[in-house]
């Protein structure tokens, strides 16, 4: 004997259905700092900050015939304008060099 269920839920197509994010797509920048001295110290804390959380700090070089060291530094969170708002405002004697945007994927939090 076949018997027929009706249902009230609608199956749709897998193409027909909206997919929820997984991922937050958020600004990355990334920007190489040069600043007077040979300690990474005292630029580290001026560079921490100025930028916050969002910094990850990376020493590229240390020059210690004329003094100076430059950072690669990625933040995150903020735009390039911001970035470099905040630079040359905490740092009075800090050279600016290549910089760069991209973004970056984080797991959403639900």
């Amino acid at each position: 004997m076949l018997t027929s269920a009706a249902t009230s839920e609608i199956s749709l197509p897998r193409a027909l259905r909206v997919a929820r994010p997984t991922h937050l797509i958020v600004p990355l920048v990334i920007i190489e700092v040069t600043v007077p001295g040979t300690s990474s110290a005292s630029g580290r804390r001026a560079l921490h900050a100025a930028l916050g959380d969002d910094l990850r700090l990376y020493v590229v070089t240390i020059d210690k015939q004329h003094e100076r060291m430059t950072f690669r530094i990625e933040v995150t969170s903020r735009t390039l304008d911001d970035v470099i708002g905040l630079l040359t405002t905490a740092l009075d004697r800090a050279t600016l060099g290549r910089a760069q945007t991209t973004v970056i994927r984080r797991p959403r939090d639900y």
